[in-house]
C-alpha cells in the first residue's frame, strides 16, 4: 500500500496484505479473551506513555479522564473487531489530537510498542500453553504493524493536507499579491500613457503655434527689410531736398546782393514793385508750405511703421516747393534787374527787398536745419529697422530649430505611448502566465479532502 491512501483503502484491503490467511481477526479476539478485564491495562499503559510526552497542566481533570477512557475503548475495539473500520477512525482521531499536542509520530509508534510489551507480559501470566502464547504474541506484533501502518498513512494524509492548505494559502497570497502588483503597474502604465497622450497633444499644439510664430517672424523680417529699404530712399529724398534748399539760399543771397546794387533804381518802380510784391507773397506762401511739410516730415518720421510711403510723398512735395522757390527767385532776380535798370535811386525800396530776400535765405537755412534733423532721425529709424529685421531673422531661425526639436519630442512621446501599450500587453500576458503557474503548483487531481472531526493543523514533530 502507498502511504497516504488510508482514506481510499479499506481495512479488508489492508488485511489482504498483512494477513493473507485471514487469521488475525480471530487471533485478536483470542487475545481479548485471555486479557479479559485486564484489557484496560493496555489503555492505561498507552495513556501513561502519552502523559509522559505532554504537560498534564494543559488538560483539565475531565479531559484526562476522557482520554484514558478513550484509550481503553480503543484497545477493546482493536482486538474485538480488528477487521472493522471503527478502531482505525478512533486511531486517526487520537493521532491527530496527539500531533496537535506536539506528540511526535515516533511517540505514537513507541506507544504501540509499549502496548505490545504489556500484552506480552499479561499473556505470559494467563496463557499456560507456550505455543499458543507464541502464536498470540506473533499475532499481536502483526496487529501492531497494522496500527503503525495506519498511523503512518494517517500522518501522511495529515501532513499532505497541511501542505496542501499551506500551498493553497501561498498560492492565493502569491496570486493576490501578483495580481495587485500587476493591477498597480497597469494603472500606473495607463496613467502614464494618458499623460503621454496629453503631452503629445500639447506638444503638437505647441508645434502648430511655433509654425505660426515662425511664419509671422518671417513676414515681420520681410516687412522690416522693406521698411529699411524705404527709409534709405527717404534719406536720399531728404538729401536732394536739402540740396535744392541750399541752391535756393544761394539764389536768395545773390538776390540780396543785387538788391543792394539797385540803390539807384528810381524809374518804373511802381510798376515793378507790384510784381515784386506778388512774387514775395508767393515766396512767403512757399516758405509756409515748406515749413508745414517739414513738420509733416517730422510726424511721418515718428511713424516708423509707415515711414516709406508717407515720407516719400512729403519729400516729393518739398522738392516741388523748392523748385517753385527757385523759379520765384529767378523771377525776383529778373524783376530786380528790371527795377535796377528803372529805378537805381530807390534805395529805401531796394533795402526792403533786400531784407525780404534775407528773410527768405534765413527761412531756407531753417528748412535745411530741420531737414538735417529729419535726416538724422530717419537714419536712426533705418538702423533700428535693420536691427529689428536681423532680430526677426534670428527669431525665425530659432523658432525653426525649436519646431524641429519639438517634432522630435512629439515623435518620442508617441513612441513612449506605444511602449506603455506594449507594457500593458506584457502585464496581461504576465497575469495569464502567473495564473497558469499557480494552477500548475496545485494540480486539479489533488482535490481537498474533507477534514476529520476535530481536525486542526499539526506541527511536524517527527
Amino acid at each position: 500500500m502507498i502511504a497516504g491512501e488510508s482514506d481510499t483503502i479499506s481495512m479488508a484491503e489492508r488485511l489482504r496484505e498483512f494477513d493473507p490467511q485471514g487469521t488475525l481477526p480471530g487471533l485478536a479476539r483470542g487475545i481479548l479473551h485471555y486479557l479479559g478485564d485486564r484489557v484496560d491495562e493496555l489503555g492505561d499503559a498507552s495513556f501513561d506513555v502519552f502523559m509522559s510526552r505532554v504537560d498534564p497542566a494543559d488538560f483539565s481533570a475531565s479531559e484526562l479522564s476522557a482520554i484514558r477512557q478513550a484509550s481503553r475503548d480503543f484497545h477493546r475495539h482493536l482486538l474485538g473487531d480488528f477487521a472493522g473500520e471503527g478502531w482505525s477512525e478512533e486511531l486517526r482521531s487520537a493521532m491527530i489530537n496527539s500531533l496537535a499536542r506536539g506528540v511526535s509520530i515516533r511517540t505514537q509508534i513507541v506507544l504501540i510498542n509499549h502496548v505490545v510489551d504489556k500484552v506480552r507480559d499479561i499473556l505470559s501470566e494467563v496463557v499456560p500453553d507456550r505455543d499458543e502464547r507464541s502464536e498470540l504474541l506473533a499475532a499481536m506484533r502483526f496487529i501492531s504493524l497494522v496500527e503503525v501502518e495506519v498511523c503512518c498513512a494517517f500522518y501522511a494524509d495529515t501532513i499532505r493536507e497541511q501542505d496542501r492548505i499551506a500551498r493553497q494559502n501561498q498560492r492565493d497570497k502569491f496570486s493576490e499579491l501578483l495580481n495587485t502588483q500587476i493591477d498597480l503597474a497597469a494603472q500606473l502604465g495607463e496613467r502614464l500613457r494618458e499623460q503621454a497622450r496629453d503631452a503629445s497633444s500639447a506638444t503638437r499644439g505647441m508645434l502648430d503655434k511655433a509654425s505660426e510664430v515662425a511664419a509671422a517672424a518671417e513676414q515681420s523680417a520681410i516687412a522690416m527689410r522693406e521698411a529699411a529699404h524705404t527709409s534709405s530712399g527717404l534719406i536720399r529724398a531728404i538729401e536732394e531736398a536739402r540740396t535744392e534748399v541750399d541752391q535756393a539760399a544761394d539764389v536768395a543771397a545773390l538776390a540780396s546782393q543785387q538788391a543792394g546794387e539797385a540803390v539807384s533804381v528810381s524809374s518804373a518802380l511802381s510798376d515793378h514793385a507790384q510784381s515784386i510784391e506778388s512774387i514775395l507773397g508767393l515766396i512767403r506762401d512757399i516758405a509756409g508750405q515748406t515749413n508745414l511739410l517739414a513738420l509733416n516730415a517730422t510726424i511721418e518720421a515718428a511713424r516708423a511703421g509707415d515711414a516709406g510711403r508717407g515720407f516719400a510723398v512729403v519729400a516729393q512735395e518739398v522738392k516741388s516747393l523748392a523748385s517753385q522757390t527757385a523759379h520765384a527767385t529767378d523771377d525776383i532776380a529778373r524783376k530786380i534787374a528790371a527795377i535796377q535798370n528803372a529805378t537805381r535811386h530807390t534805395v529805401e525800396t531796394n533795402e526792403r527787398i533786400r531784407e525780404t530776400v534775407l528773410n527768405v535765405q534765413s527761412m531756407g537755412m531753417r528748412i535745411r536745419t530741420a531737414m538735417d534733423a529729419q535726416s538724422q532721425t530717419v537714419t536712426m529709424i533705418t538702423a533700428a529697422v535693420d536691427e529689428t529685421a536681423l532680430a526677426a531673422d534670428s527669431m525665425s531661425s530659432n523658432i525653426s530649430a525649436i519646431r524641429q526639436d519639438t517634432e522630435i519630442v512629439a515623435s518620442e512621446i508617441d513612441e513612449l505611448e506605444s511602449g506603455f501599450t506594449e507594457v500593458r500587453n506584457h502585464l496581461g500576458a504576465l497575469r495569464s502566465r502567473s495564473a497558469e503557474f499557480v494552477d500548475s503548483v496545485t494540480p486539479q487531481n489533488q482535490a481537498a479532502r474533507p477534514a476529520p472531526s476535530g481536525y486542526q493543523p499539526v506541527r511536524r514533530v517527527v
